[in-house]
């Protein structure tokens, strides 16, 4: 991608709820720690034994790399949480060209495939014909909405296929809809789709399990960069998410 094509806009984001105790984050996240790293440390144990097979090997490997990354993400995703609440997080917006974006996307999306072991699923890609077509917003976290949001439906999606489109239809707007044909989400699970703790799960910080963390960081990201997001599912069908990026000036 040509990063240099235009002056970066730097914005740095307003603190959020003040109100809202960070730390009660950390107690609701214990099942979500400890899982990962109870895998990493057992089949690590595991790799030790003599006798095991080359296929044991690469599954225990592949057991323990889907963990690490699953800890990487979380830890990922505390971070960002951290610097919202505090309003530290900052944001780079500069003209993003699309073909760049697909790119690097299909190589991200395509290692999660080998990871999670699914070549069984089909990724499709779409782009404006325009090689050079582009819209203006901070690429580093465009990306990682997009990369949360394909992960989510390949953990989700036993086959079938995932799709990526962005589409400019008009020059005022940028749509992107990451579709699966994975399980669906049931409508009552939509209403709260996006928040860590549903208001059903109990005060925070008693025994309460958190629960989308990675779409709630999504949300929040896509409400600080004036991103419109938008959910579609259907049970045992799949799932359609579509971001609406409004134009900007560099």
């Amino acid at each position: 991608m040509n990063d240099e094509t235009g002056p970066d806009e730097l914005v740095k984001n307003k603190p959020s709820d003040p109100g809202l105790n960070f730390p009660n984050y950390l107690s609701g996240l214990s099942h979500d720690i400890r899982t990962p790293l109870s895998a990493i440390i057992g089949f690590s144990d595991l790799l030790i034994e003599p006798r095991l097979s080359r296929a044991e090997q690469r599954s225990y490997c592949l057991m323990i790399a889907r963990s690490s990354r699953k800890l990487l993400d979380l830890m990922s995703n505390l971070i960002d949480l951290a610097k919202i609440e505090t309003g530290n997080l900052e944001f780079f917006f500069k003209p993003v060209y699309i073909k760049d974006l697909i790119d690097e996307l299909k190589i991200e999306i395509n290692e999660m495939v080998s990871l999670y072991e699914k070549k069984q699923i089909t990724l499709k890609f779409q782009a404006p014909a325009d090689n050079m077509a582009y819209f203006i917003t901070d690429k580093g976290r465009i990306f990682q909405i997009i990369r949360i949001l394909m992960e989510n439906s390949l953990r989700y999606t036993k086959e079938g296929s995932i799709s990526l489109v962005i589409k400019q239809d008009s020059p005022e707007l940028t749509t992107i809809e990451i579709s699966d044909t994975g399980c669906g989400i049931e409508k009552e699970l939509l209403k709260n789709l996006f928040e860590m703790f549903p208001p059903t799960d109990g005060p925070l910080g008693k025994k309460t399990k958190a629960r989308g963390m990675s779409l709630s960081v999504v949300k929040k990201l896509c409400d600080m960069m004036g991103v419109g997001i938008e959910v579609s599912s259907w049970v045992g069908a799949g799932t359609k998410f579509k971001l609406n990026v409004p134009r900007r000036e560099a």
